[in-house]
């Protein structure tokens, strides 16, 4: 009689049990629900390029180069756990094509280097220490190679994924598998010095190389421009805009489907209602670079900017990925590991104390019991708060047993049920008054953090004012920021004394009165020089002439900072002279990656060099035809 009845109470139960939300849109895969929980993992960018002193190698490097004298695997990816970066993934080959590991498929690899008598393997050394840290792996390889003969052939297709089958299948698992944009151009390809383009769309054949990286990996996510699992925000600078949907449609400016490589619309948005679920990924280097290089010490990003990135970054519903770059020795240089210690200590402080617990929770509408506003406070984000199918705005309240100072809100969506939110207000009880204290909210998605001047409330009310189905929350908390987090450098090693630029004269070789020579030299990076469209014969020069004979250490270029391309200098030649003709051996080269990253470069001189006239030849510029600069500086010994 007595298991008749409880049989009946269950069933019963089972009978008034209210079903879950149906998911909404486009919904994650376990792979990326995964790597959004992780919010925050690192970049390492380690090859022939940090001895050689470039950003993009041309593919002719001597893999005799590579030879880290100190090399710790341990102090480097032990340095980013304790930051609190959940993985790390290893530039296991970059444009200039060396390989990291002793690859079969290339003799331009880790073996030919005089590091252990070339007995060694960066990818197995970075795998095992992310082991030893408790921390997750991954790979980035280049698909872009300066270096193979065979690039821009069917026959390179094969020997990228035979590298990737290589990768995916000795060295343990992958969070995360990286694919750049970075497609075609000037290289060594074996010797031939010469430009080879490609179809981007369709020369890779991404659909089958990410098919075979599912196959052998199906728990890694594949980031590239498009995704599909995460996508580029658009931007080096480790930014997502607010809002940003996870969903995500892509299609290039000309309005049809985008491959890496591509120019792509709406990546730092993301697409309302978008068709997949591609969340962005933001990455940013701490320091100007990519690869470490001995002038950019005093450059490092502080703790402050750090926690700013993370807000703009973490807190509009991207993921964090944030490059630190080992020296020459093999180690994180003492001043980038300083700036991640401050970091660190300001994020344990932001996250250290929950101020919405203790606070009795409500909400104006409930699914069930088992979707109670008290999910909301459960540090679950696997429970929620939801409403009936029906109700799509509601309001859930915190009181708080006493006032309490706070500055930051924290909200999460289930988003294993999809990105549903589309518009939110948030109020706060002031002496038993409410007031609206931020009216802009939208995207929410797996986090968004709402940073405000602090306010003492004793409540605090969420009103959902859109959704495009019934809501679904797995967290509102508070939290209040530090104040005291350092925004300088914890040294401030190999400074730069740049020359002040009074009584400089600069003479251009063509010019546009709306964008004078004068404009190159004046201290405002927003104006620019810039020469007519369509410029023919011989390419624009800029001459400096400095007013007297000085000693220089390093020339420096900032491009355009209005976001646009055109004009842009991404090839040049420098010359410089005690008079005011040039006949002394010029340096050329490129600036890697200025498109993507359009930061300020710095061409080093040949120590003792002294002159009073500097000569810029532009020799290729980014779109149009254009030529443009926004500043050029000399720095001195």
């Amino acid at each position: 009689m007595k298991f008749a009845f409880l049989a009946l109470v269950f069933s019963l139960s089972l009978a008034h049990a209210v079903p879950p939300p149906a998911p909404y849109g486009a919904v994650p895969d376990a792979a990326q629900l995964s790597t959004q929980a992780m919010e925050t993992y690192a970049f390492v960018h380690f090859t022939t390029n940090t001895f050689t002193d470039k950003e993009w190698g041309y593919g002719d490097e001597s893999p005799q180069v590579f030879n880290p004298t100190d090399f710790d695997p341990d102090q480097i990816v032990g340095t980013l756990a304790k930051a609190g970066f959940k993985g790390v993934i290893l530039t296991c080959k970059h444009h200039d094509g060396f390989c990291m590991w002793p690859t079969q498929t290339t003799d331009h690899n880790i073996s030919k280097s005089p590091w252990k008598n070339g007995k060694g393997d960066m990818v197995m050394e970075f795998s095992a220490a992310a082991k030893r840290a408790g921390i997750k792996f991954g790979f980035y390889l280049s698909p872009w190679d300066r270096n193979n003969a065979a690039y821009g052939t069917p026959e390179y297709i094969k020997l990228y994924r035979a590298q990737l089958n290589e990768l995916l299948t000795n060295y343990g698992p992958a969070f995360e598998v990286w694919f750049d944009g970075a497609n075609g151009g000037d290289g060594y390809y074996g010797g031939k010095n010469e430009k080879r383009s490609i179809d981007r769309a369709t020369y890779y054949d991404w659909p089958t190389t990410w098919a075979h990286v599912r196959k052998l990996q199906p728990e890694a996510t594949l980031f590239s421009d498009v995704g599909p699992g995460m996508r580029w925000i658009g931007n080096e600078n480790g930014i997502a805009n607010y809002p940003c949907w996870a969903t995500f449609t892509p299609m290039t400016q000309a309005g049809v489907p985008a491959a890496p490589g591509s120019k792509v619309k709406d990546l730092n948005t993301g697409t309302v209602d978008g068709k997949f679920w591609i969340p962005g990924e933001c990455d940013v280097s701490i320091r100007p670079g990519w690869f470490w290089h001995e002038s950019e010490n005093s450059k490092v990003r502080t703790p402050r900017n750090l926690l700013d990135l993370y807000f703009k970054s973490v807190g509009h519903g991207a993921t964090f990925l944030l490059n630190v770059p080992p020296d020459r020795r093999g180690r994180l240089h003492e001043v980038d590991v300083a700036s991640l210690e401050g970091y660190k200590r300001a994020l344990d402080s932001l996250f250290s104390n929950n101020l919405a617990k203790g606070g009795k929770v409500t909400a104006d509408t409930i699914r069930g019991p088992e979707y109670s506003a008290e999910k909301l406070l459960d540090d679950n984000r696997e429970t929620y708060w939801a409403t009936p199918d029906s109700i799509t705005t509601a309001s859930v309240e915190i009181i708080l047993p006493e006032a309490r100072t706070f500055s930051v809100i924290r909200l999460r969506e289930a988003i294993s049920l999809g990105q549903r939110v589309r518009k939110f207000a948030v109020d706060i009880r002031e002496n038993g008054q409410w007031r609206e204290w931020i009216g802009y909210g939208s995207s929410i998605g797996a986090q968004v953090l709402l940073r405000e001047s602090p306010v003492t409330a004793d409540g605090v009310r969420l009103r959902i004012l859109e959704s495009a189905a019934c809501p679904c929350l797995s967290e509102f908390s508070l939290w209040l920021e530090p104040t005291n987090v350092p925004d300088t450098l914890a040294a401030n090693e190999s400074a730069s004394h740049p020359l002040p630029k009074t009584d400089w004269k600069i003479i251009p070789s063509i010019e546009i009165a709306a964008h004078p020579a004068k404009f190159a030299i004046d201290g405002d990076p927003a104006t620019f020089w810039s020469t007519p469209d369509a410029v023919t014969g011989a390419p624009p020069t800029l001459t400096l002439d400095l007013g007297k004979l000085r000693p220089l250490a390093a020339i420096t270029f900032l491009s355009r900072q209005d976001g646009t391309p055109n004009g842009v200098v991404d090839r040049y030649r420098i010359e410089w002279s005690a008079i005011d003709t040039f006949s002394g051996k010029p340096i050329e080269g490129e600036f890697s990656n200025i498109r993507a990253n359009p930061i300020e470069q710095r061409i080093d001189l040949p120590h003792g060099t002294i002159a009073r006239y500097i000569r810029l030849t532009a020799l290729h510029a980014l779109e149009k035809n254009n030529v443009t600069m926004a500043e050029i500086g000399v720095i001195a010994p």
